[in-house]
């Protein structure tokens, strides 16, 4: 109750720019989660697709996403974030709708660039516009924690809806989920104003390239970014190795189901009394590490409790939701610490493209490993998790408890 009750003081000292940012949180993964977790099955489905065909398809969609992250950023930085949030949800809109709708691949690979691009020129403009609306450091904790858990209920209640519009067609999801970007197009334009609070611009003689050398040449930011580029490693093996655990079990039929249920149920329920938890007795620092290593030490479950999968399993999710909710919100909320004037864009999307970069090389050396479908995931894979959770954070903290992340304590602003 006093963690609602703190929660909702906090919601009230936002802006309203900062309010609808936060909203965007559950919109954005409601239409997201509708479509993406049918995906495949529509490809090689309905549509009939080859493996590689729609394997295609999807990588599309995660390469133009990931990869164009730090770009996006940096046009926002530049042009303002309000007009890249705006274009960003139209273009996923278009995208969406048209993913929907087309049976040709090279449709199909044109709508996974569009909602690809949409998102990497939406989150980070997105982030860095949040960021700058807080006034203080605690405000952007605890705004980025509304975030994460509007975020969560999206993922929560996006599934069950595309579900149910799935049944009908596709094309169906498609329309309903364009319509809920066309929503938030219209919802920035008529709401966010033209610009963030006050943030110095970078020199306009600056060029693209002279902005990314100082942000690699950021060496606290970097390592930080590292560091905090482990979550996404451990996380998306919520898409990989667990469920490739699952498919080896073979009695344990619904069980990938009721992992992401848990997981998105912790975030919904819990998110609130972590920031408090955080603020209150914890500390930055602490909770970074100890979120990293809890989401690493879950992986423990599967080999120590390997004769009760269906225990092991859940169990993982909920030290990997409960480690994610600790330190998830803080990566975005501290991330302005280490942020040159006028680049807060930039610094989201390198952020995000470092996180994709690691997440897919892990995730081609641990498939690598997975092997043929049905067989038991090797026990060095959990082991690996693990280690890199406990590294990522016991680095992070160290950091983190050492030295103030910039000479100003706020990124210069």
């Amino acid at each position: 109750m006093a963690a609602l009750k703190a929660s909702l003081h906090g919601w009230r000292e936002l802006s309203p720019a900062a309010r609808l940012l936060v909203a965007n949180g559950l919109a954005f993964n409601l239409g997201f989660y509708m479509m993406m977790p049918y995906l495949a099955q529509h490809l090689g489905g309905t549509l009939g697709l080859a493996g590689w065909a729609a394997g295609l398809v999807m990588g599309m969609r995660v390469f133009s996403q990931q990869g164009l992250f730090l770009l996006g950023g940096t046009l926002g930085d530049r042009i303002g974030y309000r007009p890249a949030i705006v274009w960003g949800c139209l273009i996923r809109s278009l995208g969406f709708a048209l993913l929907g709708w087309a049976d040709r691949l090279p449709l199909l690979l044109l709508a996974a660039f569009l909602t690809g691009f949409a998102g990497a020129l939406f989150t980070p403009c997105a982030q860095a516009y949040l960021a700058a609306e807080c006034r203080s450091a605690d405000q952007r904790q605890q705004a980025f924690a509304l975030h994460n858990l509007a975020s969560e209920a999206g993922m929560l209640l996006g599934p069950l809806a595309g579900m149910l519009l799935t049944r009908l067609d596709y094309a169906v999801t498609g329309v309903v989920s364009g319509g809920v970007f066309l929503l938030l197009t219209w919802l920035q334009w008529r709401m966010l104003p033209p610009q963030p609070v006050p943030a110095r611009p970078a020199p306009a003689a600056a060029s693209v390239t002279a902005q990314w050398r100082t942000i690699v040449r950021n060496r606290p930011f970097l390592r930080f970014a590292l560091c905090a580029s482990a979550y996404s490693l451990l996380f998306h093996q919520l898409y990989l190795a667990v469920p490739a655990f699952i498919q080896s079990q073979h009695h344990a039929t619904g069980l990938l189901g009721s992992v992401f249920t848990v997981t998105a149920l912790i975030g919904v329920t819990l998110q609130l009394p972590a920031t408090q938890l955080v603020q209150r007795r914890l500390g930055v620092a602490r909770a970074m590490g100890l979120g990293l290593g809890l989401m690493g030490c879950s992986y423990l479950a599967i080999p120590w409790l390997a004769a009760w999968p269906v225990p092991a399993t859940l169990l993982l999710a909920c030290g990997l939701s409960l480690g994610s909710i600790l330190c998830y919100p803080l990566f975005s909320a501290h991330l302005p610490h280490y942020a040159t004037p006028g680049q807060l864009g930039s610094y989201y999307g390198f952020y995000a493209s470092l996180g994709g970069v690691v997440a897919l090389l892990g995730n081609v050396l641990i498939g690598s490993l997975l092997g043929a479908a049905g067989r038991t995931p090797p026990v060095v894979i959990w082991y690996a998790l693990a280690a890199c959770g406990a590294v990522a954070g016991w680095q992070l903290y160290r950091q983190l408890a050492r030295a103030p992340a910039h000479p100003d304590g706020e990124g210069g602003r």
